[in-house]
This record gives structure tokens, sequence and C-alpha cells, in this order.
């Protein structure tokens, strides 16, 4: 890359985040403004997905535990 050459130069959320921790934080590597997933130095990609589907799945999985928790206890038993 040139010097005039802007990078992305975005990063992984940090729930997205997989050992060793001190790779997974490398940024975006591809032009600024590229279109797909993003790509760092190592050439792993990831993806950003947006902060509402984050949100609905969090309140899913939450959910689905909560209610396994009282129909453990409902069952005499813990799960």
């Amino acid at each position: 890359m040139t010097a005039e050459t802007e990078v992305c130069g975005a990063r992984r959320a940090r729930w997205q985040e997989t050992p060793p921790l001190v790779a997974a934080r490398m940024p975006c590597a591809l032009p600024a403004g590229h279109d797909g997933p993003h790509k760092d130095a190592l050439a792993a990609t990831w993806a950003d997905l947006p902060a509402a589907l984050v949100d609905e799945v969090a309140v899913v999985v939450t959910a689905d535990a909560v209610r396994c928790a009282f129909a453990a206890a409902d069952e005499g038993g813990v799960r």
C-alpha cells in the first residue's frame, strides 16, 4: 500500500475476540470503504453485525436460560 492509501482500521467487537487476544484486536487492513467482511494482517476475517441483532439474540438466549431455570425448579431438580 502507498502512503496515500487509507486502511479501514475497524476492530472486532469484544465478544468476537478469540485467543490469542493480541491477534484478535488487530485492525482491518483492507482499504477504507471496502465491501464485505473485514480482514486483518493475518488474513482473519470478521463481519460487523447490527447492534439490534446482537441485542435480540442476547434477549432470546437469556429468556431461554430463565425458562430452563424455572422448568428445572418445577421438576424438583436443577439442570
